[in-house]
């Protein structure tokens, strides 16, 4: 399984909140993050302007623990650590039954 960093799962992250991917294009990092539970898809109906049938196209969007991270992760991205952290490869926060982060 290949790793990719805090801001490539940032970007990831960002890019399927504003629903800009279609699952058929999406880019390799999409698969990670559905694996981690971070994300899925949602069949979503396209409207054309022509008459005739548009078939529907699947949309990566995030699952309540996706939105979680990348709210962490936004975080983060403000912080002056950022620099060194965004490089380092992306590791999935757990969160506790108490609601608190621990790391995995």
């Amino acid at each position: 399984m290949n790793t990719y960093s805090n801001e490539a799962v940032l970007e990831a992250l960002r890019r399927v909140q504003y629903r800009q991917v279609p699952w058929a294009r999406r880019p390799e990092v999409f698969q990670y993050l559905r694996d981690l539970g971070l994300m899925d898809t949602v069949r979503q109906r396209t409207v054309a302007p022509a008459p005739g049938f548009h078939a529907p196209v699947d949309i990566a969007v995030l699952t309540e623990r996706g939105r979680a991270e990348f709210a962490r992760l936004a975080r983060d991205e403000r912080t002056l650590q950022w620099s060194a952290h965004r490089v380092a490869d992306y590791a999935l926060q757990r969160v506790a039954q108490a609601g608190l982060e621990t790391p995995q």
